[in-house]
Parts: C-alpha cells; structure tokens; sequence
C-alpha cells in the first residue's frame, strides 16, 4: 500500500428510511456533550459530525487531517496491514474519523473495535464491542490478539491510575507473546495525568521499536504533542531468561 492510497479507501453506502435515519440521528446527537465542549467547539464539533454523516451517506469516509492521524494511517497502518503475523486487530476509540479504517483493516484481518460509549457504535467495525478495556477477557481469551491500537482513549476519558492499570493489564493479558501493544496518547499536562512510564502494568512488556519510524515512541509535531508508543509483549523464552 502506498502512504498516499490510504485517504482514498471508501466505506460502503447503507441506504435506510428517513425515518429510521433521523430516529438514529436525533439518539446519537442527544448523547453529545454539548455542554462541556463550550460554545465555539460545540459549534465545530457538530460541523464536523454533520458533515461526516452526509460523506458517509454518499458512500465517502472523512478523515482527520493532522499530523498525527497522517503518520497513523500513512505510516503506522501499512505497516501492520503488511505484515501477515497481524491477524488479529483489535481498535480502541472510536469516532466519525475512524469509521474508514473498518473497511480497510476488514479485508485482510479479523478486525474488532471496541468503544465505551454506546452511540459510538455508528462508527464501529462489523466487530464492535461496547464496554470499556478494562474487560477485555470477557471477549477475548489470553493470548488471544495480535495488535492493540488504543488510540485518544488515555487522559480522554481514562484518567484514574486505578482504571488506567485496570485496563491496560486487561490488553496486556489479551497480546499473544510477541503481540504489540499501540499506545496513542497526548504529552502535555493536562492531557497526561499520569505518564505512561509509570504504569505498573506495561511492566511485563518489552519496547518495541518500530521499524519505519526507527524508534519505540514518537512524538508528533501537533500542538497536544501527540505520541505513539509501542510495546511488545515478550515470549516464553524471554521470559524464562529474564530478558
């Protein structure tokens, strides 16, 4: 895959009564948090989830364009897309901007998403999941996925050291040995309550270095510092070794 064919994957139109359409849409609409997102980002919020929803509706997706969604799906997917050990795919957090990468990830690997939020379900893949990571075993046995993306889900939502530790030694439990673990997260204060190096349950795993970016975690030049690390959950005879 080239870096540059990535925005060009479309999802598949499903046509739907108005009716039924509008019923859906005043339900996800309502569970907005209008409120919290003040005035001017309500406003753009609901210009970009509208306009996703009439794209979509023509069969189009809608992609995020920041350098950080650039690097993810210019750089981060195709790798992962090409490479045959990565069947089994589980996405973390879900939104308008993520609904294309179903297809995508769809034609060539069991592909699940996964979203707290029940609305969010919109924009999940044939393989969605509502419920929060921290239960992962209830759908998935140990060792049982190859590659984790949780991508805008810590310090959005997942902020308490207990549910952070809770949900990532569930994803850790989940990697098959050898499996990688792809954490996208925010570097700046507010968005960063307690640093990734502290979490007691990345522990176990091992640093995986990422063979086109040439490191185990970079940061991306947007103005939240938006990070991607990556990890490796070790084999049984790193294990054994200590290694």
């Amino acid at each position: 895959m080239r870096q540059t064919d990535f925005p060009k994957f479309t999802a598949p139109v499903h046509m739907d009564s108005t009716r039924a359409q509008n019923s859906r849409s005043r339900s996800w609409l309502a569970q907005q948090d209008w409120i919290a997102s003040g005035p001017a980002q309500a406003v753009n919020r609901l210009t970009r989830l509208v306009s996703a929803e009439v794209k979509f509706a023509f069969g189009v997706d809608s992609f995020l364009n920041t350098e950080d969604r650039r690097v993810l799906e210019q750089i981060i997917f195709p790798y992962f897309l090409g490479d045959g050990r990565y069947r089994d795919v589980l996405f973390v957090g879900c939104s308008w901007c993520t609904r294309g990468y179903n297809r995508i990830f769809e034609r060539s690997k069991t592909y699940w998403t996964m979203d707290i939020a029940p609305w969010k379900k919109r924009y999940g893949a044939k393989r969605h999941i509502v419920d929060g990571i921290q239960n992962l075993d209830r759908y998935f046995a140990p060792g049982s996925l190859d590659l984790i993306f949780c991508n805008g889900v810590y310090g959005v939502g997942l902020d308490e050291r207990n549910e952070i530790e809770a949900a990532f030694s569930a994803c850790v439990n989940s990697l098959r040995p050898n499996g990688i673990l792809v954490l996208g997260w925010n570097n700046t204060e507010r968005l960063n309550p307690c640093p990734p190096a502290t979490w007691e349950c990345l522990r176990s795993l091992r640093r995986f270095v990422f063979p086109p970016l040439q490191t185990a975690e970079f940061e991306t030049a947007t103005p939240d510092r938006h990070t991607y690390s990556f990890y490796r959950r070790p084999d049984a005879v790193e294990m054994r070794l200590g290694a």
